[in-house]
């Protein structure tokens, strides 16, 4: 069996975890190592082109963080090992890790599937989004103005600090925060969250994946800025034209069984 590995290696306990793994998984297959692991490791490091090119699983050890950077370049199934904080896309928590992956070689697991977003500015293809597109003002306490389109249909003109459009795994995450709902990873369709609009009747939208939304940044608007699942960065501009449309591409993850509300009520009800 073909194994990547991923792990936030500037993270003491991820890292110790990830060195255990390594020597296990080393004894059931060929490893692919990230960079920042194979530095520590003095392995041949991989890049997540080469993983998806050719792993069979994809195993990452660390919070959501790590597991949605992965997601960026892999479509094969991911293990998530969590060593951080919540954990929520996580399927084990560290202290169950090797039990997991050995269940994993034998086979004795489901792989979940969930959309992600292909982004688009003036045709140019960004990095899909597994869990949300936020447009915004790149300077804090200043307001944007902005038009959201659904398949060139106008639906609201609001000044906001943003706009948040989220999948449906994004729904508990930025888009949570904002006041939009929870959405059942089955379900096709995003999330169009306003970040505290200039407005009492402003609400989330929810729009279904194969409808094309388009976000219009007004001339009056101060600088703006697209980001990616918090990490990629384009800088935004009255001209620019944004679309947002349900991915070719999934996301994909290892489960064991445990539902989607059972995951909810553990890491989310308190």
């Amino acid at each position: 069996m073909k194994w990547g590995l991923v792990c936030s290696s500037n993270v003491k306990k991820s890292l110790s975890l990830a060195k255990d793994i390594y020597e296990f998984l080393s004894e059931n297959g060929m490893v692919y190592v990230e960079k920042g692991l194979a530095e520590h490791f003095e392995k041949k490091e991989s890049s997540l082109s080469v993983m998806n090119e050719h792993a069979d699983v994809v195993v990452t050890v660390g919070g959501d963080g790590t597991i949605i950077r992965a997601l960026r370049e892999v479509e094969k199934p991911i293990f998530a090992i969590n060593s951080g904080g919540m954990g929520f896309l996580s399927e084990v928590e560290s202290k169950y890790a090797i039990n997991g992956l050995q269940k994993v070689i034998e086979g004795d697991y489901n792989v979940g599937e969930r959309s992600k977003l292909h982004v688009e500015i003036d045709g140019k293809r960004l990095p899909d989004a597994a869990n949300e597109v936020t447009v915004q003002t790149a300077k804090i306490a200043k307001i944007m103005y902005f038009q959201l389109f659904v398949e060139n249909e106008l639906i609201e003109t609001m000044g906001a600090d943003g706009i948040i459009i989220a999948t449906p795994t994004g729904s508990t995450s930025y888009a949570l925060s904002v006041g939009g709902p929870i959405m059942d990873p089955s379900v096709d369709a995003m999330i169009a969250a306003p970040l505290a609009p200039f407005r009492l009747s402003a609400r989330p939208w929810i729009v279904p994946l194969k409808k094309k939304l388009r976000v219009s940044v007004l001339p009056k608007s101060k600088e703006t800025k697209l980001v990616i699942d918090g990490n990629y960065v384009e800088v935004v501009t009255p001209e620019s034209q944004i679309t947002v449309i349900g991915s070719e591409k999934k996301a994909r993850f290892i489960r064991f069984g445990e539902s989607f509300y059972q995951m909810v009520r553990l890491k989310l009800v308190r």
